[in-house]
């Protein structure tokens, strides 16, 4: 394994167990994700100080081996995907037909919220809360709902709060969801679209870039409903869907030639998954 290049930053116990014993799982980017020996999750040790993360968050940069810029641009595919995953996931509540209140945090460009509000029922409400200035000003600039600001900044209660590949990014989600639970009306839901990579026993088997340390940590099924049901919610519904079509295997390959920390392989051989999670805020 490549070794990690000497940056500053604190080492930390398990985000979700505690135990302070781990294993090395991959570099990129010269940083570490190691694999905890107590409950399996992967997260980058040492941390990045707190000031560096925040400073990534706000401006879409880290300081790595050749400054990573994660700032992006607007994807309209992204827009149909959330169509579908709203009404695949949440079809119950699209023939209910009950207005509904929705917030999405770490919205970036307002993708999500563009697709939920065209499929959710007629009245209901779609906003979006990002901390990444250039991402919320780009969302706004097109009319889409779509703040600037962390999570203490909404005020309010919603239906239900949806956090799209936004794990990864959370130093202590189970305090984040915590967060989210005065933000809930009764019975209200949080929904999680996240990776499996903690499912799989080598960084070879997940066909894509971990983005360290604008990634902090991966679970997979048992770390994602250990963290949800720590933070008071009960998992109502949890579905894998694959990963690594065609398209996203010959994308990799490009970026490998471009000199991209991808791992490459066959379409559909890869175990790798996406988890969609509906997670009920239990009553107290």
């Amino acid at each position: 394994m490549k070794q990690p290049v000497e940056r500053s930053g604190q080492e930390i116990a398990c985000p979700l167990c505690q135990s302070p014993s781990f294993k090395p799982w991959a570099v990129e980017n010269g940083f570490c994700c190691v694999r905890c020996d107590g409950c399996g999750l992967l997260y980058v040790n040492p941390r990045p100080r707190q000031e560096d993360i925040d400073r990534g968050v706000q401006l879409g940069v880290h300081e790595t081996e050749r400054k990573l810029n994660v700032v992006g641009k607007r994807m309209a595919w992204k827009v149909r995907q959330a169509c579908s995953i709203i009404q695949s996931e949440y079809g119950d509540w699209i023939i209910r037909g009950t207005p509904v209140r929705w917030l999405d945090v770490g919205a970036g460009f307002g993708e999500f919220v563009e697709g939920a509000k065209s499929v959710l029922p007629s009245g209901s409400t779609v906003e979006g809360i990002e901390p990444m200035i250039p991402k919320a000003e780009d969302a706004r600039a097109r009319g889409v709902q779509v703040k600037t600001g962390l999570l203490e900044d909404v005020q309010g209660t919603y239906d239900a709060i949806s956090l799209i590949d936004v794990f990864s990014h959370l130093p202590d989600f189970r305090g984040f969801m915590k967060s989210l639970r005065g933000l809930l009306s009764p019975g209200g839901e949080v929904f999680l679209k996240t990776g499996n990579a903690a499912d799989l026993l080598k960084r070879e088997e997940f066909p894509g870039p971990l983005t360290l340390p604008d990634h902090l940590m991966f679970g997979g099924v048992s770390q994602i409903s250990r963290f949800v049901e720590d933070a008071g919610f009960s998992v109502v519904r949890l579905s894998q869907h694959r990963l690594d079509g065609i398209g996203y295997s010959l994308r990799n390959y490009a970026r490998k030639l471009f000199g991209h920390p991808v791992a490459v392989g066959l379409p559909y051989c890869s175990k790798a998954r996406v988890l969609y999670v509906r997670a009920r805020l239990r009553s107290s």
